[in-house]
């Protein structure tokens, strides 16, 4: 689990530094990653966008939500499920119980991945960009935000339990 956990930060830090570099080179806006970062966009103003920079907006799509998010997804949801799992098994839970805690960072990766899946489809298409897909991107952003801090939120606890653990048997 170690190695597991060692390989899973390093991807996490490798694959965001690439990922910023690449939007860095595909202009202002892609830079900021504003539709992933700041859900405040209007329709109008992502339709325009869209239509006057439809080479930056294929470079958001391609590399930056795929593979680069999707591959920075998968480690962070790996790396979350995998510390909360060792952590747990190191605090002797029920074995048969753990994977119970895979499902937090599960849920974050499978929202990331519908939120991507999503924003391509209006970066691609101004047709598609309406009051209405804005605001189900914007709330799939929303959804990413709240999920993914729960998920961290899970191994904090557990990691926090696990050295009030310690602390209370150094006590005795």
């Amino acid at each position: 689990m170690a190695l597991s956990f060692l390989l899973l930060f390093l991807a996490v830090v490798v694959v965001a530094l690439i990922a910023n570099m690449a939007a860095a080179s595909s202009g202002p806006d892609v830079a900021k990653r504003f539709l992933e970062v700041t859900p405040d966009y209007t329709a109008d103003g992502l339709r325009t966008w869209v239509s006057t920079y439809p080479v930056q907006a294929h470079r958001y799509v391609y590399p930056i939500l795929f593979p680069l998010d999707l591959l920075f997804l998968a480690a962070l949801a790996g790396l979350f499920a995998i510390a909360s799992i060792a952590t747990a098994r190191a605090l002797h839970w029920d074995g048969d119980l753990v994977w119970i805690l895979a499902i937090l960072p599960v849920l974050y990766a499978a929202d990331d991945l519908i939120e991507n899946a999503w924003l391509a489809r209006l970066l691609l298409s101004p047709r598609a960009v309406t009051d209405r897909s804005v605001a189900i991107a914007q709330t799939l952003t929303k959804f990413k935000f709240a999920a993914v801090a729960v998920a961290a939120l899970q191994l904090l606890l557990l990691l926090l339990w696990g050295g009030w653990q310690i602390l209370l048997h150094a006590l005795r």
